[in-house]
C-alpha cells in the first residue's frame, strides 16, 4: 500500500470514562480511516497493562497462569493516547508495515 493517507485517526477508550488507572494500566483499539475511506483497525495496549494482565491471569490461571498473552492486531505503547499513538502510526506507514499491523474493516 504505497502512499497511504491518514484521513481520522479514532480511539475506542477513554481513560476518563473508562475509569482506567491513571499510571499506564490501558488498552484500546484504534481505527485508522484512510483517505479512500478504507478502515483499519489495531488493539493498543501498554506495557503496565500487559505486565498487569499477566499478574492478574497467575492468580486466574488464565494464559496458563500468566505464562503467555497474544492479541490480534497488537501493538504496545508507552501511553494509550492519540499524542502517543499518532506518530506511531505514521512509522509504521513509513516502515511499509501498516497491513502487516492493521487488519481491514
Amino acid at each position: 500500500m504505497e502512499g497511504i493517507s491518514v484521513k481520522q485517526i479514532f480511539i475506542t477508550s477513554d481513560p476518563e470514562k473508562d475509569h482506567q488507572s491513571s499510571a499506564g494500566v490501558e488498552s484500546t483499539d484504534v481505527i485508522v480511516v484512510l483517505s479512500d475511506g478504507a478502515k483499519y483497525s489495531a488493539s493498543f495496549f501498554t506495557y503496565a497493562f500487559i505486565e498487569h494482565t499477566r499478574m492478574v491471569n497467575k492468580l486466574t490461571g488464565d494464559f496458563l497462569s500468566g505464562k503467555y498473552f497474544w492479541g490480534k492486531n497488537m501493538v504496545l505503547v508507552e501511553e494509550c493516547t492519540l499524542e502517543v499513538i499518532n506518530p506511531v502510526i505514521r512509522d509504521i506507514i513509513d516502515e511499509g508495515e501498516f497491513t502487516e499491523v492493521f487488519r481491514r474493516l
